[in-house]
């Protein structure tokens, strides 16, 4: 099957998510940055009764958190992303990748029929997708394209 097949017949769930950094609405910036610690993700997702309401980002806390020298203790209400995209957990990879580019996403929630959270794609993740259908070509590229070997290795 080719990658453009795949791309329009695997669903979110041939990305392998990770269970989601997850925070409710009433939490504290400080919690938010322990769930992203404990989960190493770069995102923790806001919901009220597991269903997506916001988005926190490393981004957030960089540029309104730290810049903003808000407290640990600020409700993550305040500094939150208030309009989260989000895909439905039968979408295309297809579909994901286009609506994360169109958007300028790193991170969208997948949810189910019902609306409640089931995983976090990132553009890691993505990418880690598209690697598996170009493995040689990938692990095979020099670190710097503009390389060229002076001599040969070997025997």
């Amino acid at each position: 099957m080719s990658l453009r097949d795949n791309l329009q017949c695997d669903a979110a769930q041939a990305l392998h998510m990770r269970e989601p950094a997850e925070i409710g609405i009433n939490g504290l910036v400080s919690e938010a940055i322990l769930i992203m610690q404990g989960k190493v993700s770069g995102c923790v997702i806001v919901t009220k009764d597991h269903i997506p309401v916001g988005i926190l980002t490393e981004r957030d806390i960089l540029t309104k958190v730290l810049a903003g020298a808000l407290p640990g203790n600020t409700p993550i209400e305040n500094v939150m992303t208030h309009s989260v995209d989000v895909i439905r957990e039968g979408s295309s990879v297809g579909a994901i990748i286009k609506r994360m580019h169109e958007g300028g996403f790193r991170h969208m929630p997948i949810v189910d029929h019902s609306g409640h959270l089931q995983g976090v794609v990132s553009v890691k993740r993505i990418v880690e997708y598209l690697v598996e259908h170009f493995p040689s070509a990938v692990f095979n590229l020099p670190p710097d394209p503009a390389q060229r070997q002076l001599s040969r290795e070997g025997a």
